[in-house]
């Protein structure tokens, strides 16, 4: 009996362990993403022009930092749009904000003079599928909170029970890539990253930023702008060897924000701490009970009523 209820509670533990801790549940992948481990999921794609500039665009429509607070409280399933809509109309647009997530570059406006003006590539749709460059530490950690905050705001939209919303990631957040993560991601994927030919293997790195076409797969071009890391590293490039087919990522500490570097995001699945399973406590085994002997009944002798009467009588 004993070793039944052991294995009950092991096997409850078990599933509970896996629910909690690797939360991989969920049917529907994080938009953009493609699986790196159970709780990891990396953009296939470096972010383009045209994904900031819908950030850029949300803050006009009043997002601030101050709403992230708001949007924790929101349900995880049934929200009406007219809620959301209510809540971006409550709080006035942060020009502050606005001004200092703009993306900009040293530019040419006159006989030797330049001006630190708005990057020209958001103000150009040919470069929409470009990747987004001159961007700097603290905007790259503000968009990342702004896009976890409106994906879970999307899927409470689009989930009208409990039910619906469990084929989406219940608790995550939208991060910088580690190092160690992009370590893994080369080593996955590299049957999928595009080898340099003989003619342009080299060195020397250009790490021009060009645009990046749609794909199904996890993409990077060596020869394309280079990546933020988290603890302001970058990676840049490769340098392939032919014999083997093996490439070499070079790394590199940088802080100022230029041309010729971009980020992707990391969705980091958390524990689902909202709908923990209900663990059913294990009855406790019944106490052995001793066998008690029977006391002897005391016959009853009629017309006798006191003590001395009766031990004369026995």
């Amino acid at each position: 009996m004993k070793i039944k209820v052991f294995i009950l509670l092991l096997v409850i533990w078990i599933i509970s362990f896996a629910g909690l801790n690797k939360n991989v549940m969920f049917k529907k992948l994080p938009y953009g993403t493609i699986r790196l481990t159970d709780s990891l999921y990396i953009d296939k794609q470096p972010i383009k022009v045209s994904d900031y500039l819908e950030f850029l665009s949300d803050i006009r429509n009043s997002y601030t930092p101050k709403m992230h607070d708001s949007i924790r409280k929101l349900p995880l399933f049934g929200l009406s749009p007219k809620i959301a809509y209510h809540l971006y109309d409550s709080l006035p647009m942060d020009s502050v904000f606005y001004k200092r997530m703009i993306t900009r570059i040293w530019q040419t406006v006159g006989n030797d003079r330049f001006e630190f003006g708005v990057d020209y590539r958001l103000t150009s749709a040919k470069y929409y599928n470009y990747p987004i460059v001159n961007v700097n530490y603290y905007q790259i950690f503000e968009y990342c909170k702004w896009r976890t905050d409106k994906v879970k705001m999307f899927y409470a939209v689009k989930s009208r029970n409990l039910r619906q919303r469990k084929k989406y990631p219940i608790n995550f957040i939208y991060r910088i890539v580690k190092r160690k993560e992009w370590e893994k991601a080369m080593g996955t994927f590299f049957s999928n990253i595009g080898k340099l030919t003989n003619s342009r293997s080299n060195t020397i790195m250009n790490n021009i930023a060009s645009p990046y076409q749609a794909s199904k797969n996890f993409s990077y071009e060596s020869t394309n702008a280079a990546e933020y890391l988290d603890d302001e590293i970058i990676t840049i490039g490769f340098n392939w060897i032919n014999a083997a087919g093996l490439g070499d990522v070079s790394y590199m500490n940088f802080e100022k924000n230029t041309d010729w570097i971009s980020f992707r995001c990391m969705c980091e699945i958390l524990p689902d701490t909202v709908n923990k399973p209900i663990i059913p406590k294990a009855k406790p085994l019944p106490k052995s009970k001793k066998k008690v002997k029977p006391k002897k009944k005391e016959r009853k002798i009629k017309g006798i009523k006191t003590e001395k009467a009766k031990r004369k009588r026995h």
